[in-house]
């Protein structure tokens, strides 16, 4: 997970250094959606006619569904590659 650190120089009060993650976390209880998340996989992962171009992936449905929860565990799988 990327990170920033933040440091504050706040005259003689003491602070600590505060960490803030870029992502939030996907939920513990995600399941299933593999289907999806290979084809995202599939679809960014390989060239399209040989060369490496900026891709897009639609995902669209209703409120509530699990579209952020897809995309936090694909980005999750892939961010050590």
């Amino acid at each position: 997970m990327d990170l920033i650190q933040i440091n504050y120089n706040l005259g003689n009060r003491t602070t600590s250094d505060a960490v803030i993650p870029l992502k939030p976390n996907s939920s513990t209880r995600f399941t299933g959606r593999i289907d999806i998340i290979a084809k995202l996989k599939e679809h960014f992962t390989s060239p399209s006619d040989g060369l490496w171009t900026r891709k897009y992936f639609l995902l669209h449905g209703m409120g509530g569904i699990g579209k952020t929860q897809i995309c936090l565990r694909f980005v999750e799988e892939m961010s050590g590659q």
